[in-house]
């Protein structure tokens, strides 16, 4: 097996153990009959997880839906019709639910025009119950902005220090984009550090949060590059800087989640292709990427901790860039990628040898233009 396959073999294990271990959040939804629950969770995670994931009743109330590839759980309730039976049923069971929920996305048609009194008690009795709530006001585009404010009216007057949203599953408007990036970075502030990868990866809203994410990704293995020594010898006895940097692309690739790229990329059909970036910077480092690096010190073939860093940071921004690229092709509607698959080499190649020849520091990487 060349050094490329063994490479490509060992990203796929580290992006498999990576991705078995991630701690996913579990995010309840709850509204009333008609609401548009399904239809906005399909915009902001891309996929109709209620029918790729294996549903669970957890009660006559609750579905769980949880799919292997998803970085959620999401916990489905019916809708309800106030005085009925349902909604006994929703007060009973969903409100008081035992399930350890990390986030409440309470969800009110704005085209009914009303925020009603079930309405309000629900959220308080979630919020008294420790949960955190968020209010998201769906089918925004069918209303006016006067509606709109006098329901927001309506939720302060009853509920203090609340997010509420303006949402909508169709409209592209570029006020709904706006509220549908503020509800997904305020979402990873409310969660705990362990639940925000999966989190980050599953929502297919903000293409920023992924990039700030593998950012700080990027980050914590710098510390562990500057420590170690590089030698360009056999995979077989890869050094830790090569191993800490397959472990950085694979935790990249996780977070970018562009729908099984990291199979393409490390396999025959993308040609290998992460696999030759790692050789470049491997077994073929200093006859290509290490000849940018000014005043280069090297003993014994032993690369400094400076310099193992900037190569790690390099490489580890060019694959977020190229990344970064990729996503936004897709969010932009183009769904036929094969031909910037088959140049993410060179993009990390341009990346990287531009940002080594910069000598660029960990704060100096900006969003890609």
């Amino acid at each position: 097996m060349s050094i490329e396959e063994q490479i490509n073999q060992k990203i796929l294990e580290e992006f498999e153990k990576f991705k078995k271990g991630v701690k996913k959040p579990n995010i309840l939804l709850a509204g009333g009959t008609g609401v548009g629950k399904s239809s906005l969770i399909n915009k902001i995670f891309g996929q109709e997880l209620a029918k790729t994931g294996m549903g669970k009743p957890v009660t006559d109330s609750i579905e769980k839906y949880e799919d292997y590839d998803a970085g959620v759980v999401l916990f489905d309730s019916p809708g309800y019709e106030v005085g009925t039976e349902k909604a006994k049923k929703f007060e009973d069971d969903v409100i008081n639910t035992k399930e350890n929920i990390h986030l409440v996305w309470y969800c009110i048609a704005s085209s009914g025009h009303k925020v009603t009194d079930f309405d309000i008690n629900t959220i308080k009795r979630f919020r008294e119950n420790g949960l955190i709530v968020s209010i998201l006001f769906t089918k925004c585009d069918l209303v006016s902005e006067d509606t709109i404010l006098k329901l927001k009216e309506t939720v302060n007057k009853e509920i203090e220090n609340i997010n509420i949203y303006e949402t909508s599953s169709i409209s592209n408007d570029s006020l709904f984009k706006n509220e549908l990036n503020k509800l997904i970075t305020d979402s990873i502030k409310k969660l705990p550090d362990i639940l925000q990868d999966g989190f980050i990866s599953a929502q297919k809203v903000s293409l920023k949060e992924k990039w700030n994410r593998a950012h700080g990704v990027i980050l914590q293995h710098l510390g562990l590059a500057f420590g170690v020594g590089f030698i360009p010898v056999p995979f077989a006895d890869a050094p830790a800087l090569v191993l800490n940097q397959m472990g950085m692309i694979a935790r990249i690739l996780y977070i970018y989640d562009l729908k099984g790229l990291e199979n393409i990329l490390t396999s025959g059909t993308g040609g290998g292709i992460i696999g030759q970036i790692m050789t470049v910077l491997g077994k073929s480092a200093v006859g290509q990427l290490l000849k940018f690096i000014p005043g280069l010190n090297i003993f014994g073939g032993v690369i400094n901790g400076s310099v193992a860093s900037l190569l790690t940071s390099a490489l580890g921004e060019a694959v977020s860039a190229a990344c970064y690229k990729l996503y936004e092709a897709i969010l932009n509607g183009n769904t036929d990628i094969e031909e910037q698959v088959k140049s993410f080499a060179d993009i990390v190649f341009k990346y990287a040898k531009e940002s080594i020849e910069a000598k660029k520091d960990k704060d100096d990487y900006k969003l890609p233009e």
